[in-house]
């Protein structure tokens, strides 16, 4: 796998960690993360926005990652719903090949 794609599936998950555990950060961090995962903005970019220096940004960005990332170590919440999801992808899969979903069934 390229460094590209391991980037983007780690800002996707990171994405997802926001999604769920976004509520129970500070303001700052949220809307720090938001804009930094989402809008693609660069430390710098961040720190002019919320008025503060370069490394007070990388921290917000740091602490809002590690905050969510020991809740989902903790609760697995974003664990959970990938497994529910492949479940119902594999039970759709599983339909859509069925001898009733061919016409041969009851």
């Amino acid at each position: 796998m390229t460094l590209t794609a391991d980037l983007a599936r780690s800002r996707s998950h990171d994405l997802q960690l926001l999604d769920a555990y976004g509520p129970v950060l500070t303001d700052r961090q949220r809307e720090a993360l938001r804009l930094h995962l989402e809008e693609d903005w660069s430390v710098t970019e961040l720190a002019d926005s919320l008025g503060v220096s370069r490394a007070a940004a990388h921290d917000l960005i740091r602490r809002g990652l590690r905050r969510v990332q020991e809740l989902e170590s903790s609760l697995g919440l974003c664990g959970q719903l990938a497994a529910a999801e492949a479940r119902v992808a594999d039970l759709e899969r599983r339909l859509s090949v069925s001898p009733a979903a061919e016409g041969g069934g009851v």
